[in-house]
C-alpha cells in the first residue's frame, strides 16, 4: 500500500495516518519530518533540511515497497502523488480547522501536546494564514490533484473519515481470513 493522506492545517492528516498505520503495520512519516530538523537556536524551533538531504529522504521513502505518508501537499513532493495508489484528501470545513488549529496551539503552549516547532503567535498566525491560503486555493492543491482523479479519496467530515477507516478495517480482516 502507497498512501499519501493530504489536506490543510488541522485536517487530520496525522491523525488518520497514526490510525491506518496501527491497522496495517506501515509505519507513516509525517513529511513535515523530512523538511525541518529540530533546531531549539531558531526562533521556529526547527529550521530547513538542505534541499539535497530532504530529496534524497523523500526518494527514500517512496521507493519502498510500502508507504504512509501525509503532510499539506508541498509542490517539492508532487513525486508521492505519481507514486501513490490512492490519494487522500481531507477537506473539513474552515470552522472545524480553525478550531483545531487553536485547541493544538493552546495545548502546545501549555506542554500537553508536543511539536516539532515552537508554538509561538506567530506560528499560530501562520496556521491560520495556510488554513485561509488552502480555502481559497491559493496553495493550489486542488488544482495539482486533478491531474490524479482516478486515484483520490476525499473525505469531507468526520463521518467520511469514520467510514474510510472501517472499510479498511474490514478489508484488513479479509486478507486475514
Amino acid at each position: 500500500m502507497k498512501m499519501y493522506i493530504v489536506g490543510a492545517v488541522a485536517s487530520g492528516k496525522t491523525t488518520l495516518a497514526r490510525e491506518l498505520s496501527g491497522l496495517t503495520g506501515i509505519p507513516y512519516t509525517s513529511l513535515d519530518e523530512v523538511v525541518h530538523i529540530p533546531d531549539q537556536s531558531n526562533a521556529w524551533g526547527n529550521r530547513k533540511r538542505q534541499v539535497d538531504e530532504r530529496d534524497r529522504l523523500f526518494n527514500t521513502i517512496i521507493h519502498q515497497r510500502d508507504w504512509l505518508i501525509e503532510d499539506t501537499g508541498r509542490t517539492c513532493f508532487e513525486k508521492a502523488f505519481q507514486a501513490a495508489d490512492s490519494i487522500v484528501l481531507i477537506e473539513l470545513p474552515p470552522r472545524v480547522r480553525n478550531y483545531r488549529i487553536m485547541k493544538r496551539w493552546i495545548k502546545q503552549r501549555i506542554g500537553i501536546e508536543k511539536c516539532s516547532y515552537a508554538p509561538s503567535v506567530q506560528m499560530l498566525k501562520s496556521m491560520f494564514k495556510w488554513s485561509k491560503e488552502y480555502e481559497i486555493g491559493r496553495d493550489g492543491l486542488k488544482l495539482r490533484l486533478s491531474a490524479y482523479k482516478g486515484k483520490v479519496i476525499l473525505l469531507r467530515s468526520n463521518n467520511d473519515i469514520r467510514d474510510f477507516l472501517n472499510s479498511h478495517k474490514k478489508s484488513i480482516k479479509a486478507t486475514l481470513l
